[in-house]
């Protein structure tokens, strides 16, 4: 079962629970009601990890880079 939401398959979004940049791969659960996304994280030259978090743990970087100074 798919949930509506607003997370985008291929953009990049801040990964809350990792504090790095991930890649939406695509939707795969629902638990509790939460959209479930598998991500892809770069570590190193070419080096990529795969990881399942909620949808609330991504953050777009638009959003994430507000509170930064210039």
């Amino acid at each position: 079962m798919k949930v509506k939401s607003s997370i985008e398959r291929g953009a990049e979004y801040l990964c809350t629970k990792l504090g790095d940049v991930v890649t939406a791969i695509e939707q795969v659960a629902v638990v509790k009601g939460l959209a479930m996304w598998e991500v892809e994280r770069k570590i190193g030259a070419g080096i990529r990890k795969r990881l399942i978090v909620s949808e609330r743990s991504l953050v777009p970087q638009q959003l994430s880079g507000a509170g930064s100074p210039a």
